[in-house]
């Protein structure tokens, strides 16, 4: 990167470890600082289940080298889900029945109880559903081009995973967070299914290091998992669960109804298990401690958190900016989270750069998963990048 400048490929993870060599620790922070385009991972909670012969072999999953593979495919929309619970099964875009038919919510002020549970029915019917996809896709995939070329550097014998993902965690749990502790009221339309929600009083909200809401996270992501993990799965595959999204938060957001924590309909999620756009109030830390609540455990396949933050709430000096980042994820290991993507800049720099592109041929930022030149993204993608929460404070 120093010689070349940066770049998005190769996409480069540093397995952090407070006992990484100081020295290195530092300079993997002052590279981020000057070119945003590292991700960490976590050695701490990676190493103890997959040894010491890993790597990092998709956005955020490890695996053992030549002795693992990965079928993967898609996500679930979680925030859409809640939706369908809402709504007794049916979309609530187009109006059609999705999934299986439950009673719908009386009228008035959403019971978080009745909610809740049909939240778990939805739930488990998806996860069914996304097995069965997934078999038949990758059943497909071997029958017709099975990549016998790059399996023969593989053991002969080896540990198989099915990687299944979701999308939209902290607007369903912002969501579910504002049934239990406000008041939320669905606006239905003529055909009966939510157009919008009345929300009276506040409620806390994923990213702030507050458990009432932050243990819902965890709750989500191990119910899933746990669903997904009583189905059979093509050659026996373990199954596994990322927080992660690419880019695809944008049209998951695109095919989503406005949502009970205040989003609306056409809006983007928030990226991989990051807090929704601006609901982040108490800075970086606040919002890695939050991160932290989700489990690794159930969520081997990783879990994608993106930072942005300000140069100057790094420190004045670079040695500051150095030391206060290399501190930050000391901690953020020390807390056993799993992924965190970094980005030092300034929202003005990304907002001229929209604008005038041939000026930053080479400006680079960490997305969800993965690096890219952002004058490569389209408009939309761009604007969500800019949404984003840029922390002034630590």
């Amino acid at each position: 990167l120093e010689t070349l400048g940066p770049s998005p490929e190769p996409n480069l993870t540093v397995l952090w470890s407070k006992r990484l060599p100081q020295g290195f620790k530092d300079y993997a922070a002052q590279i981020s600082i000057k070119t945003s385009a590292i991700q960490y991972e976590n050695d701490e909670v990676m190493r103890p289940v997959y040894g010491d012969d890993y790597g990092i072999t998709c956005c955020v999953s490890a695996m053992k080298l030549g002795k693992m593979m990965q079928f993967f495919g898609a996500r679930a929309n979680l925030a859409k889900s809640l939706l369908l619970a809402i709504n007794g099964g049916r979309d609530e875009i187009s109006g059609d029945q999705l999934a299986p038919a439950m009673p719908v919510p009386a009228d008035g002020v959403l019971d978080y109880a009745t909610v809740r549970a049909n939240y778990s029915r939805v739930l488990s019917w998806l996860a069914g559903l996304y097995v069965d996809t997934m078999n038949v896709i990758h059943y497909s995939h071997d029958l017709h081009a099975y990549e016998a070329g790059q399996m023969a550097l593989h053991d002969s014998k080896i540990e198989r995973l099915m990687a299944f993902g979701v999308a939209g965690l902290s607007v369903a749990v912002d969501s579910l967070s504002a049934i239990k502790y406000a008041k939320v009221t669905p606006v239905r339309g003529e055909n009966g299914v939510t157009t919008g929600f009345q929300v009276e009083g506040d409620f806390p909200k994923f990213g702030n290091n507050d458990p009432r809401v932050d243990e819902l996270a965890h709750e989500l992501t191990h119910e899933f998992i746990t669903e997904l993990r009583k189905h059979d799965t093509y050659r026996q595959a373990a199954p596994t669960l990322s927080v992660l999204t690419i880019t695809s938060n944008v049209m998951y957001g695109q095919k989503t109804g406005s949502t009970p924590d205040g989003r609306k309909l056409g809006d983007p999620l928030a990226p991989g298990a990051n807090p929704m756009h601006g609901r982040d109030k108490h800075g970086a830390l606040a919002a890695m401690k939050s991160l932290a609540h989700i489990s690794y455990d159930d969520c081997r396949d990783g879990i994608s958190y993106t930072m942005s933050i300000v140069p100057t709430a790094l420190g004045k000096t670079p040695e500051q900016r150095v030391r206060n980042l290399t501190a930050m994820l000391d901690g953020y290991s020390g807390y056993e989270a799993h992924h965190i993507n970094v980005n030092v800049m300034d929202r003005a720099v990304l907002e001229d750069a929209m604008e005038h592109p041939e000026k930053y041929p080479q400006l680079t930022i960490r997305v969800s998963g993965y690096a890219v030149h952002f004058i490569k993204l389209d408009r939309a993608h761009q604007e969500e990048v800019i949404r984003r929460t840029f922390y002034e404070a630590v």
